[in-house]
């Protein structure tokens, strides 16, 4: 959604800082290891790994979002050597790397109206790791909105200038999430929507073996905020985080 509305852009803040930590943690992220930031959008995670001392390659669809997060890393580190951006298909990814992590945050795995497209992905980003490459991915938790029919109100400030509705319905013939947002603003009302595609962990389990990891975790959120260390998976975690190493 972040293409369709700068308000939906998403920032360095406290919240991608502790999700970045909790990659940290789980990838055992080292100084000049190199981070494949697949769906990186505007920068949010990239450019805060890339502080940590990783060499960061961020791929995104949008040329807009990416001259965006390129702005962003040199407002914050004007003089340092930031992430290199690349326009891509994460189905297709450019021929680069090899990557020691890669990493799928935000909800970018699962945006594809089909399965195939989705394995696709997974495989894409499977040939540009190292034989010993660790993945990171975080997703919705179909356990948490199977039987959730849910909308959130969010302050003026908190995600955007205005007020902002999210609406979310789960989709059990399909398995997906479907949300529903409306922002008010100086414009007035507008509407975007989203459908992302959801799997229970025996079934992420299965599909990251199926591209060839040896090793594969899932973990739950702690509710709607990211865990300090991994916690099991239950009803109450809205997120899912997957950590897979070939």
């Amino acid at each position: 959604m972040a293409e369709h509305d700068a308000a939906l852009l998403g920032a360095p803040d406290s919240e991608a800082e502790a999700e970045v930590e909790f990659v940290a943690r789980l990838a055992d992220l080292g100084v000049g290891e190199q981070v494949l930031d697949v769906g990186c959008g505007a920068g949010r995670h990239a450019i805060l790994m890339q502080e940590r001392g990783a060499r960061v390659t961020g791929v995104d669809l949008s040329p807009r979002l990416l001259r965006l997060a390129r702005d962003a890393w040199e407002r914050r580190n004007p003089s340092a050597v930031g992430p290199v951006w690349m326009p891509g298909d994460m189905r297709w990814l450019p021929r680069t790397g090899p990557f020691d992590v890669a990493t799928l945050l935000g909800h970018a795995f699962g945006v594809f109206d089909e399965d195939a497209d989705n394995l696709r992905v997974l495989l894409s980003v499977s040939e540009l790791l190292d034989d010993a490459g660790r993945l990171v991915l975080s997703l919705n938790n179909p356990y948490y909105w199977a039987d959730r029919l849910q909308t959130r109100h969010f302050p003026p400030g908190s995600v955007a200038a205005g007020d902002v509705i999210r609406s979310w319905r789960f989709d059990h013939s399909r398995g997906r999430l479907e949300e529903r947002t409306v922002l008010f603003g100086p414009k007035g009302r507008r509407e975007l929507s989203s459908s992302l595609r959801c799997w229970t962990p025996p079934e992420l389990v299965a599909l990251l073996r199926h591209v060839g990891y040896r090793v594969v975790h899932v973990y739950g959120s702690d509710g709607w905020e990211v865990p300090e260390d991994p916690m099991p998976v239950n009803a109450d975690a809205v997120t899912l985080w997957v950590y897979a190493c070939r």
